[in-house]
């Protein structure tokens, strides 16, 4: 309904435009009335109204400085003048001063009224729906402003050439921080019978709500739940709504990285690793929301590589004699290495698979399940991988204790694991040695077990695996002699060529050339 407000210095003057016309019935309320313009003004300061039907002739304050505050304070607001035959000419005043009608209070009546009142309403719906076509076009085009902004930062997040300049030629060249921000997964996301969050609309929502709290920002969608932020430094209020969690509402939890204080967007690919870097940091910090690139440590990683091979050999000399307790011990001494400053989330994850692989190795068949090596890569913090790898441990060293293995089947383990290497080394320089430090046992135990399982002392089978191929190859391409004992582990052509014939009964040439016609 349209308000209507009446001002009139005679109260039956009020009264009588009260009764004349059914207000309610026509689409209109009646908010209020006043005797003078003064009394009026509240309704006027605090926009109250849309029509204003006035007497010109009032004490105190008159119908013309009534209109012409209205007009100045609510533009919107139609204003009807009631008049006098003898005040035409302030008539033509009221009108100049943007008044839009006026009756003559001898001939007022309900029709009359009514037509005028349709009149004004008419207008004002006119002019609300060119306001809303104003105010769409106006935001469609802030809308289509923002999205070309969008497609050039992330044009030059991802180092496309001339994004930059681009940036830069729409004057964002100032003080900023990136913000690197990840919605959190579902609780249980990953596990049999749960879907994955679709992240959509939770990431429209979250870039609304940013724009909203700072309209000059920058954001962009990176993958399916994270999206950078580019915020502008040119206020002070802004870098607090990303530097403290409380300071924006979220629709969701997320987690935020972000970078150092950067002038320039020849910057951006540095802020933007660094605002990377610290959200994979917030990997070793569960119950942190932010971290910012100041308080990253710097990584040691030739020490963690060199402590990782020595420590994971020790791993698997445990499991495979079948020590439990010793397994983990060394496994505990990995996992204490998985700390910011020795090693990043992506070196943590990669060895978290090698555990869960390596405990995989010594599984039974049957057995109850471990965790699959796949479900490593979901999970967000380094105790939650650490939990998961224990997880997979707990299951074996149960299963252990339910059915212990016999001798002769870890040995079988451990030949297999030792076979496995040799034939994918037997065309390179191989050593006893170095089979057995590969399967964490010593020389000569390694040798006794692998004749016991395989039947073949360990030269004989590296030495049956390299004649092999020279046979498949020397059949099957046309590479000289000392190429095919190359390329199958000999490195001396005469002391291959002697002992092809030996075990053959044909030299290399002889038999390539048998297998040519």
């Amino acid at each position: 309904m349209y308000r209507v407000l009446l001002v009139d210095d005679e109260a039956i003057a009020r009264t009588g435009l009260r009764s004349t016309f059914d207000w309610e019935k026509y689409g209109y309320r009646l908010v209020g009335e006043a005797s003078n313009g003064q009394r009026a003004m509240k309704w006027i300061v605090n926009g109250d109204l849309d029509i204003l039907i006035t007497d010109i002739a009032m004490p105190v304050m008159d119908g013309l400085e009534l209109t012409r505050r209205t007009r100045e304070l609510c533009p919107w607001v139609k204003v009807l003048l009631l008049s006098c035959h003898s005040d035409f000419e302030y008539v033509r005043e009221g009108i100049r001063l943007g008044a839009s009608d006026y009756i003559l209070k001898p001939t007022l009546d309900a029709d009359s009224l009514g037509a005028v009142l349709d009149h004004m309403r008419l207008k004002l719906e006119e002019e609300k729906q060119m306001q809303r076509i104003l105010t769409e076009h106006e935001q469609q085009q802030r809308l289509n402003k923002k999205k070309a902004a969008e497609k050039m930062l992330f044009q030059a997040l991802s180092g496309e050439p001339g994004a930059i300049a681009s940036l830069e030629a729409r004057n964002l060249n100032g003080a900023y921080m990136l913000a690197v921000l990840q919605l959190d997964s579902d609780p249980g996301a990953g596990t049999a019978g749960v879907q994955h969050k679709d992240w959509h609309d939770e990431i429209e929502r979250l870039m609304e709500q940013l724009y909203d709290q700072v309209p000059e920002a920058l954001a962009v969608r990176l993958e399916t739940d994270r999206i950078a932020v580019c915020l502008p430094l040119g206020d002070e209020a802004n870098r607090q709504v990303l530097e403290h969690e409380a300071a924006i509402h979220l629709p969701i939890r997320c987690t935020m990285g972000l970078s150092r204080r950067y002038n320039g967007m020849d910057k951006l690919q540095e802020a933007f690793r660094e605002a990377s870097e610290s959200l994979e940091g917030l990997f070793f910090h569960r119950d942190q929301q932010i971290l910012r690139a100041e308080e990253l440590p710097l990584t040691d990683a030739d020490l963690a590589q060199k402590t990782s091979a020595s420590e994971m050999h020790a791993l698997r000399a445990a499991l495979a004699v079948g020590n439990m307790v010793k397994t983990e011990e060394r496994l505990q001494s990995v996992m204490q290495r998985w700390q910011p400053g020795r090693m990043k989330k992506q070196e943590v994850l990669r060895e978290a698979e090698e555990l869960l692989s390596l405990l995989a190795m010594f599984h039974l068949p049957g057995g109850p399940p471990l965790p699959q090596i796949g479900e490593v890569g979901k999970l967000r913090s380094v105790e939650e991988v650490k939990e998961l790898v224990l997880q997979g441990f707990h299951t074996l060293r149960e299963e252990a204790m339910r059915h212990p293995l016999p001798e002769s089947t870890l040995h079988e383990r451990i030949v297999l694991q030792a076979v496995q290497y040799i034939k994918a080394h037997f065309a390179e320089p191989i050593s006893l040695q170095e089979v057995a430090d590969e399967v964490a046992v010593s020389r000569n135990y390694f040798s006794e077990m692998f004749k016991r399982v395989t039947g073949h002392n360990f030269i004989d089978y590296v030495i049956d695996l390299r004649l092999k191929r020279a046979k498949e190859l020397l059949s099957t391409t046309s590479l000289r002699v000392y190429e095919v004992a190359d390329r199958s582990g000999f490195n001396d052509v005469k002391y291959f060529s002697k002992l092809f014939k030996k075990m053959v009964g044909m030299t290399p040439a002889e038999y390539q050339g048998q297998h040519r016609k």
